[in-house]
């Protein structure tokens, strides 16, 4: 999972700057591609307390989590690239970034 995880951040994160720099701002067939994707690390990350967090941080996320989720689906069916947007670069992302930057630390560790 870690590296699809990996992959998954760069894609995401490769399609933010795209349309935050590039000013690509046709961002809704990227993320459309890469739904399955993104359910997987959900589902992932609702099934258990994979970083022995504080349970209620960890209600707490997953329920932010589950936000945003409604936030890229909503954005989709209404062709909102804006919402689209502000759900994957300020929310999926940070989900995200958390689960690698924490395999980097741990990597970094072994070393």
């Amino acid at each position: 999972m870690e590296e699809k995880i990996k992959s998954l951040f760069q894609s995401v994160n490769l399609i933010a700057m795209d349309y935050l720099f590039r000013q690509k701002q046709n961002n809704i067939k990227p993320i459309q591609e890469l739904i399955p994707q993104i359910q997987e690390f959900v589902l992932w990350f609702l099934e258990e307390n994979r970083f022995g967090i504080e349970e209620e941080l960890y209600r707490d996320m997953q329920n932010y989590l589950l936000q945003v989720l409604e936030d890229i689906s909503t954005a989709m069916s209404q062709e909102d690239r804006v919402l689209l947007h502000d759900a994957i670069a300020y929310g999926l992302i940070d989900y995200l970034k958390l689960f690698v930057e924490l395999q980097e630390a741990e990597t970094d560790d072994n070393l």
